[in-house]
């Protein structure tokens, strides 16, 4: 059986966004969604759409925001409304004839069963009646809890994007 999920996993900060950025200039029929950072805050990127949108919002933004609207982890706040867009962009993804659709990032809060949960499950949970490849990004640190909590022991190749 063909490996559908595939994990690229590094270090914090080491540049696994920007190096599947690059990788993304010579492929066709990609999508997901991505994080990039600018200016010090994380935002989503819809791939298909080309469109970047906020996630992480500063505490003076936060402050004129209700407590249900926000989702902290540590000093990070972020906007639930982002994850919930990012959400949908993703199994829309899911649900078209793409080669590719990329996860950017599984990390604590999918772990907690928030963040981009439970659309990432539902991915896992379905990827047979997806044509295409699933690429995430996951934080080497995390790499066995996401591999353990996702029950995929089997059904995933650690990969080097530059050789994908």
């Amino acid at each position: 059986m063909t490996k559908k999920i595939f994990i690229y996993s590094d270090k914090i900060k080491s540049g696994k966004t920007t190096n599947i950025f690059r990788w993304l200039i010579n492929k066709k029929n990609v999508s997901g969604i991505l994080q990039p950072v600018i200016d010090g805050r994380r935002y989503f990127y819809s791939i298909h759409d080309r469109n970047l949108f906020q996630l992480e919002i500063s505490t003076e933004q936060a402050s004129n925001l209700n407590e249900n609207e926000l989702i902290k982890i540590g000093r990070y706040l972020f906007l639930k409304s982002a994850f919930e867009k990012a959400k949908e962009i993703l199994i829309r993804d899911f649900n078209q004839n793409y080669d590719w659709i990329v996860i950017d990032e599984i990390g604590l809060l999918e772990l907690n069963n928030s963040g981009l949960e439970p659309a990432v499950k539902n991915i896992f949970k379905e990827k047979e009646n997806f044509k295409g490849k699933i690429l995430c990004v996951v934080r080497d640190t995390l790499l066995n809890n996401v591999v353990q909590h996702y029950q995929i022991e089997n059904d995933y190749e650690l990969i080097d994007i530059g050789n994908l």
